[in-house]
């Protein structure tokens, strides 16, 4: 499953007490309206890649827990305002995306593209 490859590298705070995998399974319910099973725990990932420096000068590097998942309920689609849409990508169309440095690296890393 993969939402619009821009929205890959977008992070997303847990609520207290959640585990990653629960965050994970509440962000695909919020952001495209569809109960996800996760199948496995694909990798952890975080380093140089995952930095970002924020307009303000802010900087951050962030740890990403990456799944495979299978949606097992509802239709995936733009459940809120974050998204303005919600698209399916076979592995040879990631290659060609415009994508940003965190969603390259984090599809590089799980040997996706």
């Amino acid at each position: 499953m993969s939402a619009h490859i821009e929205r890959l590298r977008a992070a997303v705070g847990h609520e207290i007490g959640e585990s990653p995998a629960e965050t994970a399974i509440r962000e695909a319910r919020e952001e495209i309206g569809a109960d996800i099973r996760l199948k496995k725990l694909l990798d952890v990932l975080g380093g140089p890649d995952y930095e970002v420096t924020y307009p303000n000068g802010d900087r951050v590097a962030y740890v990403t827990s990456v799944y495979e998942a299978e949606v097992i309920a509802g239709v995936p689609g733009t459940a809120d305002s974050e998204l303005s849409d919600v698209a399916w990508f076979g592995p040879s169309d990631l290659s060609r995306l415009m994508m940003n440095r965190f969603s390259r690296a984090l599809l590089t890393a799980i040997h996706r593209i």
